[in-house]
Protein backbone atom coordinates (compact mmCIF):
# COMPACT_ATOMS: atom_id res chain seq x y z
CA UNK A 1 0.00 0.00 0.00
CA UNK A 2 1.66 3.22 -1.17
CA UNK A 3 1.00 6.54 0.56
CA UNK A 4 -1.78 7.57 -1.85
CA UNK A 5 -3.69 4.31 -1.37
CA UNK A 6 -3.09 4.60 2.35
CA UNK A 7 -4.45 8.15 2.43
CA UNK A 8 -7.60 7.07 0.56
CA UNK A 9 -8.10 4.17 2.98
CA UNK A 10 -7.79 6.51 5.96
CA UNK A 11 -10.45 8.87 4.62
CA UNK A 12 -12.74 6.00 3.62
CA UNK A 13 -12.58 4.63 7.15
CA UNK A 14 -13.30 8.03 8.66
CA UNK A 15 -16.35 8.40 6.41
CA UNK A 16 -17.61 4.94 7.31
CA UNK A 17 -17.01 5.11 11.06
CA UNK A 18 -17.81 8.53 12.55
CA UNK A 19 -16.30 7.55 15.91
CA UNK A 20 -12.89 7.24 14.19
CA UNK A 21 -11.20 10.64 14.28
CA UNK A 22 -8.47 11.52 11.78
CA UNK A 23 -5.83 14.19 12.37
CA UNK A 24 -2.61 15.23 10.67
CA UNK A 25 0.22 15.40 13.22
CA UNK A 26 2.88 16.61 10.80
CA UNK A 27 4.31 16.18 7.34
CA UNK A 28 7.11 14.12 5.87
CA UNK A 29 10.20 15.50 4.18
CA UNK A 30 8.26 15.42 0.90
CA UNK A 31 5.23 17.10 2.45
CA UNK A 32 3.06 14.01 2.77
CA UNK A 33 0.66 14.07 5.73
CA UNK A 34 1.39 11.90 8.75
CA UNK A 35 -2.01 10.72 9.94
CA UNK A 36 -3.17 9.84 13.43
CA UNK A 37 -6.35 7.89 14.06
CA UNK A 38 -8.14 8.18 17.39
CA UNK A 39 -10.78 5.93 18.92
CA UNK A 40 -12.42 6.29 22.31
CA UNK A 41 -12.82 9.04 24.86
CA UNK A 42 -11.56 7.54 28.09
CA UNK A 43 -9.06 9.04 30.55
CA UNK A 44 -6.27 6.55 29.75
CA UNK A 45 -4.35 7.48 26.60
CA UNK A 46 -2.48 4.86 24.54
CA UNK A 47 -0.37 5.30 21.40
CA UNK A 48 0.31 2.61 18.78
CA UNK A 49 2.48 3.29 15.73
CA UNK A 50 3.81 1.45 12.68
CA UNK A 51 6.00 1.80 9.60
CA UNK A 52 8.84 3.80 11.08
CA UNK A 53 10.86 1.66 8.67
CA UNK A 54 9.93 1.84 5.00
CA UNK A 55 10.27 -1.81 4.02
CA UNK A 56 8.19 -2.80 7.05
CA UNK A 57 5.09 -1.25 5.44
CA UNK A 58 3.01 -4.37 6.16
CA UNK A 59 2.81 -3.09 9.76
CA UNK A 60 0.79 -0.09 8.53
CA UNK A 61 -1.78 -2.49 7.09
CA UNK A 62 -1.91 -4.37 10.39
CA UNK A 63 -2.62 -1.22 12.37
CA UNK A 64 -5.21 0.05 9.87
CA UNK A 65 -7.09 -3.26 10.01
CA UNK A 66 -6.93 -3.18 13.79
CA UNK A 67 -8.38 0.34 13.79
CA UNK A 68 -11.18 -0.76 11.48
CA UNK A 69 -11.97 -3.85 13.56
CA UNK A 70 -12.09 -1.77 16.75
CA UNK A 71 -14.38 0.78 15.10
CA UNK A 72 -16.70 -2.04 13.96
CA UNK A 73 -16.82 -3.62 17.41
CA UNK A 74 -17.44 -0.32 19.23
CA UNK A 75 -16.43 -2.02 22.50
CA UNK A 76 -17.07 -0.83 26.02
CA UNK A 77 -13.36 -0.03 26.47
CA UNK A 78 -13.88 3.09 24.33
CA UNK A 79 -15.36 4.74 27.43
CA UNK A 80 -12.19 4.07 29.43
CA UNK A 81 -9.38 4.43 26.89
CA UNK A 82 -8.43 6.90 24.19
CA UNK A 83 -6.44 4.98 21.60
CA UNK A 84 -4.22 6.95 19.23
CA UNK A 85 -2.72 5.20 16.20
CA UNK A 86 -0.13 6.42 13.69
CA UNK A 87 -0.08 3.64 11.09
CA UNK A 88 2.50 5.12 8.69
CA UNK A 89 5.20 7.24 10.31
CA UNK A 90 7.37 7.14 7.17
CA UNK A 91 5.18 7.67 4.06
CA UNK A 92 8.04 8.84 1.82
CA UNK A 93 10.14 5.81 2.64
CA UNK A 94 7.22 3.44 2.13
CA UNK A 95 6.76 4.80 -1.40
CA UNK A 96 10.45 4.23 -2.10
CA UNK A 97 10.34 0.65 -0.80
CA UNK A 98 7.15 -0.22 -2.68
CA UNK A 99 8.57 1.28 -5.87
CA UNK A 100 11.30 -1.39 -5.83
CA UNK A 101 14.03 -0.51 -3.34
CA UNK A 102 13.15 -3.37 -1.03
CA UNK A 103 16.18 -2.80 1.23
CA UNK A 104 15.10 0.79 1.99
CA UNK A 105 14.27 1.47 5.65
CA UNK A 106 15.01 5.19 5.91
CA UNK A 107 13.08 8.30 5.02
CA UNK A 108 13.49 10.02 1.65
CA UNK A 109 16.83 11.66 2.51
CA UNK A 110 18.33 8.50 3.97
CA UNK A 111 17.85 8.95 7.73
CA UNK A 112 16.71 5.91 9.70
CA UNK A 113 13.81 7.40 11.65
CA UNK A 114 13.99 4.77 14.37
CA UNK A 115 17.58 5.81 15.06
CA UNK A 116 16.80 9.53 15.23
CA UNK A 117 15.38 9.91 18.74
CA UNK A 118 17.29 11.53 21.63
CA UNK A 119 17.64 8.50 23.95
CA UNK A 120 21.27 7.40 23.70
CA UNK A 121 21.61 9.01 20.27
CA UNK A 122 25.37 9.54 20.63
CA UNK A 123 25.81 5.88 21.57
CA UNK A 124 23.72 4.83 18.56
CA UNK A 125 25.83 7.09 16.36
CA UNK A 126 29.03 5.50 17.63
CA UNK A 127 27.70 1.97 17.04
CA UNK A 128 26.34 2.76 13.57
CA UNK A 129 29.42 4.69 12.46
CA UNK A 130 31.63 1.78 13.60
CA UNK A 131 29.61 -0.46 11.28
CA UNK A 132 30.02 1.94 8.35
CA UNK A 133 26.68 3.76 8.43
CA UNK A 134 28.20 7.24 8.43
CA UNK A 135 26.20 8.93 5.66
CA UNK A 136 22.59 8.96 4.45
CA UNK A 137 21.51 5.67 2.91
CA UNK A 138 18.92 2.90 2.95
CA UNK A 139 19.34 2.08 6.66
CA UNK A 140 20.98 2.83 10.00
CA UNK A 141 22.13 6.42 9.45
CA UNK A 142 21.16 8.25 12.63
CA UNK A 143 20.90 11.72 11.08
CA UNK A 144 22.90 14.87 11.83
CA UNK A 145 21.31 15.31 15.27
CA UNK A 146 18.39 13.89 17.29
CA UNK A 147 14.93 14.65 15.90
CA UNK A 148 16.45 16.17 12.78
CA UNK A 149 13.64 14.72 10.68
CA UNK A 150 10.09 16.06 10.48
CA UNK A 151 8.69 12.55 10.87
CA UNK A 152 10.46 11.75 14.13
CA UNK A 153 9.90 15.28 15.40
CA UNK A 154 6.17 14.94 14.70
CA UNK A 155 6.01 11.63 16.57
CA UNK A 156 7.85 13.04 19.59
CA UNK A 157 5.60 16.11 19.70
CA UNK A 158 2.43 14.06 19.29
CA UNK A 159 3.52 11.63 22.00
CA UNK A 160 4.15 14.49 24.38
CA UNK A 161 0.77 15.98 23.49
CA UNK A 162 -1.30 12.83 24.10
CA UNK A 163 0.80 11.77 27.13
CA UNK A 164 0.19 8.01 26.73
CA UNK A 165 0.25 5.44 29.49
CA UNK A 166 2.09 3.10 27.12
CA UNK A 167 3.22 2.80 23.52
CA UNK A 168 3.45 -0.05 21.04
CA UNK A 169 5.61 0.16 17.91
CA UNK A 170 5.06 -2.40 15.16
CA UNK A 171 8.11 -3.51 13.18
CA UNK A 172 9.18 -6.62 11.27
CA UNK A 173 10.43 -9.29 11.75
CA UNK A 174 11.35 -12.04 14.23
CA UNK A 175 8.21 -12.73 16.29
CA UNK A 176 9.85 -11.02 19.26
CA UNK A 177 8.91 -8.38 21.81
CA UNK A 178 11.44 -5.83 23.05
CA UNK A 179 10.42 -4.11 26.27
CA UNK A 180 13.52 -3.04 28.19
CA UNK A 181 15.72 0.00 27.77
CA UNK A 182 18.85 0.33 29.87
CA UNK A 183 18.03 0.26 33.60
CA UNK A 184 14.61 1.85 33.38
CA UNK A 185 11.90 -0.13 35.13
CA UNK A 186 8.49 1.39 34.38
CA UNK A 187 5.63 0.29 36.57
CA UNK A 188 3.70 -2.57 35.00
CA UNK A 189 6.13 -3.11 32.13
CA UNK A 190 7.31 -6.60 33.09
CA UNK A 191 3.79 -7.87 33.77
CA UNK A 192 2.40 -6.44 30.54
CA UNK A 193 5.36 -7.77 28.53
CA UNK A 194 4.55 -11.27 29.76
CA UNK A 195 0.87 -10.84 28.90
CA UNK A 196 1.71 -9.59 25.40
CA UNK A 197 3.95 -12.61 24.91
CA UNK A 198 1.23 -14.98 26.06
CA UNK A 199 -1.37 -13.31 23.85
CA UNK A 200 0.76 -13.55 20.69
CA UNK A 201 3.18 -16.40 21.26
CA UNK A 202 6.02 -13.98 20.54
CA UNK A 203 9.20 -14.27 22.61
CA UNK A 204 10.42 -11.64 25.04
CA UNK A 205 13.92 -10.56 24.07
CA UNK A 206 16.48 -7.88 24.84
CA UNK A 207 17.85 -5.70 22.05
CA UNK A 208 21.63 -6.15 21.62
CA UNK A 209 23.42 -3.01 22.81
CA UNK A 210 24.86 -2.32 19.36
CA UNK A 211 21.32 -2.19 17.97
CA UNK A 212 19.77 -0.33 20.89
CA UNK A 213 19.49 3.41 21.57
CA UNK A 214 17.89 6.28 19.64
CA UNK A 215 14.72 4.35 18.82
CA UNK A 216 11.21 5.61 19.49
CA UNK A 217 10.62 3.00 22.21
CA UNK A 218 13.94 3.87 23.87
CA UNK A 219 13.04 7.55 23.89
CA UNK A 220 9.54 6.94 25.24
CA UNK A 221 10.76 4.77 28.10
CA UNK A 222 13.51 7.25 28.99
CA UNK A 223 11.33 10.35 28.65
CA UNK A 224 8.16 9.10 30.36
CA UNK A 225 9.34 6.09 32.43
CA UNK A 226 6.28 4.20 31.22
CA UNK A 227 6.01 0.91 29.33
CA UNK A 228 7.02 0.96 25.69
CA UNK A 229 7.18 -2.08 23.42
CA UNK A 230 8.61 -2.91 20.02
CA UNK A 231 6.76 -5.80 18.38
CA UNK A 232 8.73 -7.57 15.65
CA UNK A 233 5.89 -9.02 13.57
CA UNK A 234 6.23 -12.13 11.43
CA UNK A 235 9.19 -14.16 10.24
CA UNK A 236 11.36 -13.93 7.16
CA UNK A 237 13.08 -11.06 5.40
CA UNK A 238 11.59 -7.58 5.18
CA UNK A 239 9.54 -6.63 3.30
CA UNK A 240 7.37 -9.55 4.31
CA UNK A 241 4.94 -10.70 1.60
CA UNK A 242 1.27 -9.84 1.76
CA UNK A 243 0.58 -13.58 1.84
CA UNK A 244 1.85 -13.49 5.46
CA UNK A 245 -0.63 -10.81 6.50
CA UNK A 246 -3.46 -12.99 7.82
CA UNK A 247 -1.18 -15.14 9.93
CA UNK A 248 0.62 -12.11 11.36
CA UNK A 249 -2.63 -10.35 12.17
CA UNK A 250 -4.01 -13.39 13.96
CA UNK A 251 -1.00 -13.25 16.30
CA UNK A 252 -0.74 -9.47 16.71
CA UNK A 253 -4.41 -8.55 17.10
CA UNK A 254 -4.79 -10.30 20.50
CA UNK A 255 -1.56 -8.63 21.63
CA UNK A 256 -2.89 -5.18 20.76
CA UNK A 257 -6.17 -5.89 22.52
CA UNK A 258 -4.28 -7.01 25.61
CA UNK A 259 -2.36 -3.72 25.56
CA UNK A 260 -5.68 -1.85 25.56
CA UNK A 261 -7.26 -3.81 28.39
CA UNK A 262 -4.24 -4.02 30.68
CA UNK A 263 -4.15 -0.36 31.76
CA UNK A 264 -7.84 -0.49 32.59
CA UNK A 265 -7.55 -3.46 34.93
CA UNK A 266 -3.98 -3.36 36.20
CA UNK A 267 -2.14 -0.05 35.95
CA UNK A 268 -2.06 3.04 38.06
CA UNK A 269 -1.30 5.86 35.68
CA UNK A 270 0.34 8.97 37.07
CA UNK A 271 0.32 12.18 35.06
Amino acid sequence: MDSLSYEKKIHDLAAKYPLLEVDIIGNSRMGKPIYALTLGYGPVSLLFNAAHHANEWITALILIKFAEDCAKENGSWLKQVTLHMVPMVNPDGVDIAIAGKTDWKANTIGVDLNSNYPAGWELAKAHKFARGYTTPGPRDYVGPYPLSEPESLAMAAFTTHVNPALTISLHTQGEEIYWRYRDFNPSGAAELALRLSQASGYLLEDVPDESSHAGYRDWFIQEFNRPGFTIECGLGESPLPLSDFDEIYQRVCPLLKEAIIFPIISMTVSY
